[in-house]
């Protein structure tokens, strides 16, 4: 099965959040500080007969719902300047994956460079409701969206589930 992979802007933060809040869960540590800071803002407003804990509360409150809003802004700030840089406002042709149903795994080509992954190497795929994510790496992963498969987005995950063990694949369609 050979696709011609081509993003646009929102398949490219779509990914982009799949990536960071739900992979690798970058929304805890944040939570996890507005939570703490919070409970002490709570304590001082408890304590609010106290000279001076009102407003050292309030400003505990403060810090702690500011700091994440300013690093989400900050995240989805990056996430469009990185579009942008990468010329995403169209369908942007960006590589051809081509998926072998033998051992010969899948080959990824972007007119520059041509690499070759067996399927014993891929470390995840999942499937979303507009596009599959092959990770070979961690950090690195082909988009492959439902509109850019020939034969349509069900052909490439009957053979994901030919070729990669449960284990390693889910499916959140």
């Amino acid at each position: 099965m050979k696709v011609e992979v081509r993003l646009n802007e929102a398949d490219f933060f779509r990914f982009s959040v799949f990536n960071a809040f739900s992979r690798n869960q970058l929304w805890l540590r944040p939570a996890v500080f507005a939570a703490i800071l919070s409970g002490c803002a709570g304590v001082c407003f408890a304590l609010h007969d106290r000279r001076g804990a009102v407003l050292l509360g309030a400003v505990l409150l403060l810090v702690a719902l500011g700091l994440p809003a300013a690093w989400l802004l900050s995240f989805f700030l990056s996430l469009r300047r990185q579009a942008q840089e990468q010329k995403l406002a169209d369908k942007r042709y960006v590589y051809t994956v081509e998926l072998h149903d033998s051992e010969a795994g899948i080959s990824v080509d972007n007119g520059r460079e041509h690499t070759v992954f067996l399927w014993e190497q891929l470390l995840h795929a999942y499937r979303r409701p507009d596009a599959v994510y092959l990770y070979v790496t961690p950090q690195r992963a082909f988009l492959i969206p439902d509109r850019c498969v020939p034969g349509g987005a069900d052909a490439l995950w009957t053979l994901m589930e030919r070729r990669l063990p449960a284990e390693r694949r889910s499916n959140h369609k």
